[in-house]
């Protein structure tokens, strides 16, 4: 496995052994533990220009920290770690020098981290396994049978790996137990999504492939849906079940008052290279769907985006945003998810009036090459017009849908992984 693709499982996991605790998640302490380094380590990071540093708060390292689990254990020691790896300084005083670093930077440095604790072979496993599902669903027991054979595992822990697995969020199961099928959020995200995306559609009844297709079409011309449309074309069974098995992805942008969900294509963000090495937190996808509530929602007074290639482009080029007309209010009430995330600055100009700078250029590029393609900028999440707070990205809302599937739907999605896996 390369560096960066084992980097971002190591982030991508540990942010689901977040929700998690007791003696089972302690066989894989490791990669919870550098794995939330290396997700401290991507907040600090500004733009990709390694030759300037850049020097952060300690009160918005500790802010920003709080904000994505990071906790004061986790804050000290990673912080002591990236200082002596020579990735950050850190003052008397509690501030951050950061020398600029690009998402590949943080990939490596968080499998060197790894590297270092000397994992064990459960998580050597468990990192194997999720990389081997991710580009075609496994049979439970082959799964078993191979971390058992590579890894050196007895039966009985291959089988309790798997287990801990299902309970953690790392791995997806659907099946009856011994008959279980194994996959996860990106088995269509290996590049190969119109062959996998064929083999959905030719099972479908005829009705069903005209629905799906019309779906597909008005992606293809729009690069993203409001959801509760999507679910309207498709039919309620129909929409849960593929977006279950992962052929759409659902993301969501909340308010105070409702969450709202839009649905697009894995494929449009395949044109920027794998996009799990390249957004494995899913920062540009945060970034865009920001973008798409203030394009589709806020109004002319607060500050509407009516050009948002135009605005991504000025935020890459390092330009300050509203920086011309003095801020505007929409600034500093529709980014707070992204300053969370420490993906802008938003800087306070006077009473009510906002700008906004980019803090990682490579965030920015990824979000400019998708809604260039027509990706996920470009199409309406409703919501009531208060501003957007959070975000929402497609493991999650995939699995909340898989919690509410019946009999039916379950058959359905095993049925299509099981000829994924099988190719027929």
């Amino acid at each position: 496995m390369e560096a960066k693709t084992k980097g971002a499982w190591l982030l991508a996991q540990s942010k689901s052994l977040d929700a998690f605790s007791g003696t089972g998640t302690a066989r894989l302490e490791n990669i919870s533990y550098s794995g939330k380094i290396g997700r401290l380590y991507n907040l600090l990071r500004r733009q990709s220009d390694e030759a300037n540093t850049f020097t952060i708060s300690s009160q918005i390292v500790n802010y920003a920290c709080q904000l994505n689990g990071i906790d004061k254990p986790a804050r000290q020691m990673g912080l002591q770690i990236l200082k002596d790896a020579g990735r950050i300084d850190v003052t008397k005083d509690g501030a951050v020098a950061v020398l600029g670093a690009t998402t590949q930077a943080v990939l490596e440095t968080t499998v060197e981290i790894f590297d270092e604790q000397g994992p064990s072979s459960d998580e050597q496993a468990i990192l194997d396994l999720s990389e081997r599902v991710s580009g075609k669903p496994l049979k439970r027991s082959e799964a078993e049978e191979y971390i058992s054979d590579t890894h050196k595992l007895s039966k009985a822990d291959a089988t309790s790996l798997v287990d801990l697995s299902k309970v953690t969020a790392l791995i997806d199961e659907e099946g009856e137990r011994g008959h279980g099928i194994l996959f996860n959020s990106h088995t269509f995200r290996d590049g190969q999504y119109a062959q996998k995306a064929y083999k959905v559609l030719e099972h479908l009844k005829a009705d069903e492939r005209i629905r799906l297709s019309e779906v597909q079409d008005k992606l293809k011309q729009r690069g993203a849906l409001y959801d509760m449309d999507v679910q309207r074309m498709l039919g309620t069974d129909l929409y849960k079940r593929l977006i279950s098995v992962g052929l759409f992805d659902r993301m969501e942008v909340s308010n105070s008052t409702e969450s709202v969900g839009y649905v697009a294509s894995p494929n449009d963000f395949q044109k920027f290279g794998r996009p799990f090495e390249e957004d494995p937190i899913d920062d540009a996808k945060a970034l865009i769907a920001s973008l798409t509530y203030g394009q589709t929602r806020s109004n002319y007074i607060r500050g509407q985006i009516t050009m948002p290639e135009a605005l991504i482009k000025t935020l890459v080029r390092g330009d300050e945003l509203a920086a011309r007309a003095g801020g505007i209010r929409a600034i500093g009430e529709d980014y707070r998810e992204l300053e969370a995330r420490q993906v802008v600055e938003v800087i306070q100009k006077s009473s009510g009036r906002f700008t906004m700078r980019l803090l990682k250029k490579d965030v920015g590029e990824l979000a400019l090459t998708i809604v260039r393609g027509g990706a996920a900028a470009q199409e309406a999440v409703l919501m009531d017009g208060s501003p957007a707070r959070a975000f929402k990205g497609p493991h999650a809302t995939r699995n909340e849908v898989r919690e509410r599937n019946d009999i039916a739907d379950r058959r359905f999605v095993h049925d299509t992984l099981d000829r994924l896996r099988s190719g027929g």
